[in-house]
């Protein structure tokens, strides 16, 4: 049982990294990779647990600052703010008024719903067909078209 438990682990981190830009899921999932084989030998589930807890951590505050250093130091990628992807200059509706971090809304993009917030001070209502300008994990910033 144990077994699945860290294989389950594993998949939901790497899944929860794709999804996201924080850069912290990866380490965490590399964190289970041991408790798994030892999980193999079933060695008990509560070293398992804090030897997870001791391998994340320390990955988390090795690699992370100098990963995301090395990212951002050659202008590869800045995984702390709002960037371009794949759902750049794509067009959509608005479902739901979008306004600002604060009060963000939903548009329809490829038939697919969408958080959605705007730059602008103004809101943006319902019906209205907007542009994406980046995205940050599953929230996109749209402007009016």
């Amino acid at each position: 049982m144990a077994v699945l438990f860290w294989l389950i682990i594993i998949l939901v981190c790497i899944f929860a990294e794709i999804h996201t830009n924080a850069f912290i899921a990866l380490f965490v999932a590399a964190g289970a990779i041991i408790p798994f084989f030892l999980a193999l030998a079933s060695v008990s589930f509560a070293v398992q647990t804090v030897l997870w807890l001791i391998i994340s951590a320390a990955l988390l505050g090795a690699l992370r600052p100098a990963a995301l250093h090395r990212f951002h130091h050659r202008g590869i990628l800045d995984l702390s703010a709002p960037s371009n992807s794949s759902m750049t200059n794509l067009t959509g509706f608005v479902e739901a008024t979008v306004g600002d971090e604060g009060h963000p809304g939903r548009v329809k993009i490829k038939g697919e719903s969408w958080k959605a917030v705007t730059d602008s001070r103004d809101s943006i209502p319902d019906g209205t067909q907007v542009v994406v300008r980046k995205s940050y994990g599953t929230t996109l910033w749209v402007d009016r078209v």
